[in-house]
């Protein structure tokens, strides 16, 4: 992320290895946040009780005022599938780990990380491409979708495919989940932006993230997309920014098919992100402030309506 000369070899590969994030946890809290505002009682009530068969759940409420515990909750479970890839209790996936999510609900200690993408492939400049491996976004949506609103699903599994559910959703609609770009540079695809430098954007604010904040900007295309509302665990800010949420078009958030909500995403990857000043190969691409200003504006829409289609989701699984 920042030049690392003066840090320790082993905190510099440590950072440089960081798994990719969606909006990070501030930008999934803030999806969660508008979602949680839009859900009916009984969705509410149903959700919050799936919430406290996770084994976080005390820890994420913490610092909650009286009554706000439920809505602090749902916040937090939104940033669970990234925490565990912090855990040492969890491992990576293993070759050939099942499309489906297994029926051990918390017993499966993997961190799954193909699971929050799809690399839909395009070429920028005739490189031959891959196509993209499952299980990825696509199935694990479908799966949890069918778990969560199934009669005959325990619930200590709903509370598996709710979690995972509150996550996955908020992370489609980030466009480098949806795509991978192939150019003479990235044979093997650029792995969402991973892998394409930049240079001029600001910090994240707010930033209260240890991990990433003491090293100032983001330096490659997709964290810089992840970043975008900051850094930060803080539900006040998280609630705050939700709060200015640009309103979703009423017919764009009633679709429900994640299938079109990842061709959308590939789209607009396509049309608002690998544009100038982010050329083809491996940069640095200075980003300028108008990029900036275009991206944070995109950025805000797709959370908007990753919201209301979360809501809808859940009021439909959990609300009858």
């Amino acid at each position: 992320m920042k030049a690392f000369a003066a840090l320790p070899i082993g905190l510099v590969l440590l950072v440089a290895a960081a798994p990719a994030r969606a909006w990070d946890d501030m930008g999934h809290m803030e999806i969660a946040a508008a979602a949680f505002a839009k859900l009916g009682p009984k969705a509410k009530q149903r959700a919050s009780a799936l919430l406290r068969l996770n084994p976080r759940y005390a820890t994420w409420i913490v610092g909650a005022s009286k009554g706000d515990e439920e809505r602090t909750a749902f916040m937090r479970a939104s940033t669970w599938a990234d925490a565990i890839r912090h855990d040492p209790a969890y491992k990576e996936d293993k070759p050939g780990a099942p499309a489906a999510p297994p029926a051990a609900g918390y017993a499966d200690l993997s961190v799954h990380a193909p699971w929050h993408y799809i690399s839909q492939p395009f070429s920028a400049d005739g490189t031959p491409v891959v196509p993209a491996g499952e299980p990825n976004i696509a199935t694990q949506l479908r799966a949890f979708r069918a778990g969560l609103a199934g009669a005959e699903t325990p619930d200590e599994v709903k509370s598996y495919d709710l979690v995972w559910l509150l996550h996955l959703v908020g992370d489609v609609h980030m466009p480098l989940h949806c795509i991978s770009r192939f150019d003479r540079d990235h044979p093997k695809g650029d792995r969402g932006g991973n892998e394409v430098e930049i240079a001029g954007n600001a910090s994240p604010v707010p930033c209260d993230d240890a991990r990433f904040c003491p090293y100032g900007p983001p330096r490659n295309l997709h964290f810089f997309w992840d970043d975008l509302e900051g850094i930060s665990y803080a539900t006040g800010p998280a609630l705050a920014a939700a709060a200015k949420l640009p309103r979703p078009d009423p017919k764009q958030a009633a679709i429900g098919d994640e299938a079109v909500w990842i061709r959308d995403g590939f789209e607009l990857a396509r049309a608002v992100v690998y544009v100038p000043p982010v050329g083809v190969g491996r940069g640095p691409f200075t980003v300028d402030a108008k990029y900036q200003a275009a991206a944070r504006k995109v950025a805000r829409e797709r959370m908007a309506l990753a919201a209301a289609r979360l809501a809808n989701l859940l009021n439909d699984a959990l609300g009858k």
